[in-house]
């Protein structure tokens, strides 16, 4: 029976960064030139930076075009196969990578060897166009390449990864990677068989989210360890004993040192029977490997290092096994056996010897690890008739073939058990061919569909992106005296949070140097508010809100500086020569609520109802009144005087910046504009001309003072000048104490209303004593003569009047100037 399968349910994602994305950029469906690029929170990781072993020159490096170089933040080379780590120093020394990359102690110390004898046959076997970097590319790329131990946690810019034992080869590691709390478990190579010189796999025995693992051998199964050693020594005794040569094509390092270790062993056991069978290991590397393998023995199992402790004897120190660097001393007829590189027979040494011996029928030939699809050795595997020769054409194959493989890759019951063990709810599947991959995606996937194990299969290739959501959990470690107290369920804890690279840390104050290597600072800040009115002002508006104030007066030449302090912590400063306030405090939430509030009083002062109250004050002259004499209590005032006086009250001290002279006369020019029809601007900017009926007024931009011959003029001129000053300076600028307002007098406010008219005309105001106040005004002129003319008469000698004028009084066209008509105003 069948069970269906549960509908997924999507996820939103609100931040693109919770996209956890996998891109293969090898080993995408292929064994060869593994490459994983992990990207998660903006970080990037590389796994692996190898060369495919069927390929030459550009063609077998990973796709890089993928990545950008310089995204890379780290780069985890998990051992030193060349399909795993060959393409390091290609990638560090000729792309933009300026990342940090890491490997175990004993991989990097077996890479640099390996590479080496890979830039060695690369050169000899192809033409120069094919080499990919130089042994100085070598040389300075590894000294790049930084060394992690088993087991030891390292972090690099949020990024944190553990190393594992892998059981591949030496040095092999796993690599556990985390960020910002989804961790990642990237297998590598890896053998869960303990053998007879390295540890098996371990479980990292912490959660996993996504498990990349290898699926080399797909839903194979290897026969036990026990029989494939009994079968590989009894085939290599029955050439030996048809005297003829055994070839076993291997890589310089790996799993070529366990086969040594076999041989030495069963030749010490049969030492009379083999007497006389030379065992050579031809390669350039071969001393230098057997070193570095004699030098890392703690690395290895107990098994061979209690055997290292028992004998004295290092276990890689071998007395049957002759390690040669050419084929000098390899005789052309058997009895031999002779382990020779390179594994794919793709050249070198195993190549010419599989030429020399492969038409001889008592020869025998034992492919003892994984083939890469399109190499030699997977092709001879299947015992081909012919051989394709090196330099061309073909070659007879009469000698036997073995495939008995001693590959340290899991097979499906090994893999399967893995995953089932780890149970990460994503499985990505590389280093698999693709028939494998899908034959075992469909396996596990059919294991535990239906089961307590929801399990999701991914087997991308090469550039296909796996994606996947995750919100990143955000905890936080609480640390120093805040630690000190167990919390109950309801408690509230205060601090300082400190995030970095996604962890988070919850402190108090006084912990925060000893937890986290932040220490507190003092932040003085300092803001400047244009401001033009008086320092009374402002200090009244501030006592308002924040009560009592601390000042503090300070004289210099250029004046004096009034400083107010707001709660012992903002200081306002109000220098006298200065166009702006300045406000000091030091940096804190509370201190900047303060601050908050006087700068949003500051920046209303002027705009205040209040403030228009407290700077309002009473002209003791007439603005409307028409006659040049204005006579109230016996006290008579000329017009002129009376501007004067208003002007006064304006504060007529005040001068005008020069910088700001030409905008000051281009506005003042459109008041005067709407009141005389000439008007002119002089050249340099300094005072403006008003010309009426030929007589000409003279305004200073900078004082706003009136220069004309003409009393009338300057009559008329000087209300405007004085509206002109109250609207540029609408609350005085001094700094002294403001003065009450003063009230009209009855008879001025009764005045109000009138303005100034063409004619000047006395004006004789009578209080009779039935307190009914009325002002005479002599004139012959009649009111029931044409108003339009005498409008026309008028504007056209004065310019307008202002509406407020009554319309019932009007002025002869043909009296004097100096003749008043008379007129008669009641003003009860």
């Amino acid at each position: 029976m069948t069970t269906k399968r549960k509908a997924e349910v999507s996820v939103p994602i609100e931040d693109e960064n919770d996209q956890l994305i996998i891109t293969p950029l090898g080993a995408g469906r292929e064994v060869g030139r593994s490459c994983i690029v992990l990207e998660y929170k903006g970080k990037k990781v590389m796994l692996d930076c190898g060369l495919h072993a069927g390929r030459s020159g550009p063609n077998s490096l990973p796709y890089f075009d993928d990545v950008e170089p310089d995204t890379i933040d780290v780069l985890l080379v998990t051992h030193f196969h060349i399909d795993h780590a060959a393409a390091v120093p290609y990638y560090l020394e000729h792309t933009s990578f300026k990342g940090r990359t890491f490997m175990t102690r004993p991989t990097k110390g077996v890479f640099r060897w390996l590479a080496t004898d890979y830039i060695r046959v690369t050169n000899t076997s192809n033409s120069d166009a094919s080499a990919l970097y130089s042994e100085a590319d070598l040389i300075s790329a590894h000294a790049k390449i930084e060394e992690i131990d088993v087991h030891q946690q390292v972090e690099v810019n949020g990024i944190k990864f553990t190393a594992y034992n892998a059981g591949h080869v030496l040095g092999a590691a796993m690599f556990l990677i985390e960020i910002a709390g989804v961790k990642v478990l990237y297998t590598g190579d890896y053998s869960r068989e303990e053998d007879r010189h390295l540890v098996q796999a371990e479980n990292p025995g912490v959660y996993i989210h996504v498990l990349i693992t290898e699926s080399t051998y797909g839903v194979q199964s290897h026969h036990p360890r026990v029989e494939r050693e009994r079968e590989f020594m009894t085939y290599v005794r029955e050439v030996v004993r048809r005297r003829g040569c055994c070839l076993m094509p291997v890589t310089a390092l790996g799993r070529t040192q366990e086969l040594l270790l076999i041989l030495e062993e069963h030749w010490s056991r049969y030492a009379q029977e083999l007497e006389g069978v030379p065992v050579f290991f031809i390669s350039a590397l071969g001393k230098t490997g057997t070193r570095l393998y004699q030098a890392y023995i703690m690395h290895m199992n107990q098994r061979i290092q209690r055997q290292f402790n028992r004998t004295g004897r290092n276990p890689f120190d071998f007395k049957y096994i002759k390690t040669r660097t050419n084929i000098a001393e390899v005789p052309d007829a058997g009895p031999c056996v002779v382990l020779a590189s390179p594994g794919m027979l793709q050249n070198g040494v195993s190549r010419q010897l599989l030429e020399r011996w492969a038409p001889r029928p008592e020869n025998g030939l034992i492919i003892t690890g994984y083939s890469v699809e399109g190499t030699l050795a997977r092709t001879i595997v299947n015992s081909p008739e012919v051989i394709p020769a090196f330099a061309g054409g073909t070659i007879p194959r009469r000698m036997t073939v073995k495939n008995i493989s001693f590959s340290a890759h899991v097979d499906y019951a090994q893999n399967s058990a893995f995953i089932d063990e780890i149970r990460a709810p994503h499985v990505i599947l590389v280093h698999g061919e693709e028939n494998a991959m899908k034959q075992l995606r469909a396996k596990i996937t059919d294991t535990y569909r239906g089961s307590d194990y929801e399990v999701t299969v991914h087997a991308p290739q090469n550039t296909q992106k796996v994606r996947l959501h995750f919100h990143g959990e955000k905890m936080a470690r609480v640390m120093g005296s805040l630690a000190s107290k167990v919390p109950r369920e309801g408690d509230y804890t205060s601090g300082i949070l400190v995030e970095r690279d996604f962890s988070y840390t919850l402190v108090d104050v006084s912990d925060l140097h000893e937890f986290t290597n932040i220490a507190p600072v003092v932040i003085e800040q300092q803001l400047c508010i244009p401001y033009a009115s008086s320092y009374t002002l402002l200090r009244y508006h501030l006592e308002q809100m924040f009560g009592e104030l601390t000042l503090t007066t300070e004289r210099s030449d250029s004046g004096l500086a009034h400083v107010l302090r707001i709660y012992d912590v903002v200081d306002v400063c109000h220098s006298s020569w200065k166009s702006y306030v300045e406000i000091e405090w030091e940096g804190n939430a509370m201190n900047d609520m303060v601050a908050d509030s006087v700068v949003a009083i500051v920046l209303n002062i002027e705009s205040s109802p209040a403030s228009v109250k407290l700077t309002q004050s009473s002209c003791s002259h007439d603005h409307s009144a028409k006659s040049g004499i204005v006579e109230v209590d016996d006290v008579s005032l000329d017009a002129s005087e009376v501007a004067s006086q208003d002007l006064d009250n304006c504060d007529d001290s005040h001068q005008i910046r020069v910088s700001d002279c030409e905008k000051v006369i281009s506005k003042l020019a459109l008041f005067m504009q709407q009141q005389f029809t000439e008007v002119a601007i002089a050249d340099d900017h300094s005072s403006l001309v008003v010309t009426l009926n030929g007589l000409v007024a003279t305004i200073d931009a900078r004082t706003l003072d009136i220069t004309t011959e003409s009393h009338m003029l300057r009559a008329r001129i000087a209300p405007i000048i004085a509206r002109v000053r109250r609207t540029m300076r609408p609350l005085g600028h001094h700094s002294l104490p403001l003065p009450e307002p003063v009230p009209a007098s009855p008879l001025l406010e009764k005045l109000e209303d009138l303005q100034l008219e063409s004619t000047p005309k006395p004006i004789n105001v009578v209080d009779d004593d039935d307190k009914d106040m009325h002002i005479d005004v002599d004139s012959d002129v009649d009111d029931d003569e044409d108003d339009d003319d005498d409008d026309e008469e008028e504007d056209e000698a004065y310019g307008d009047v202002d509406d407020e004028v009554d319309s019932d009084t009007k002025s002869d066209p043909g009296a004097e100037p100096d003749t008043p008509a008379p007129i008669k105003l009641d003003l009860s």
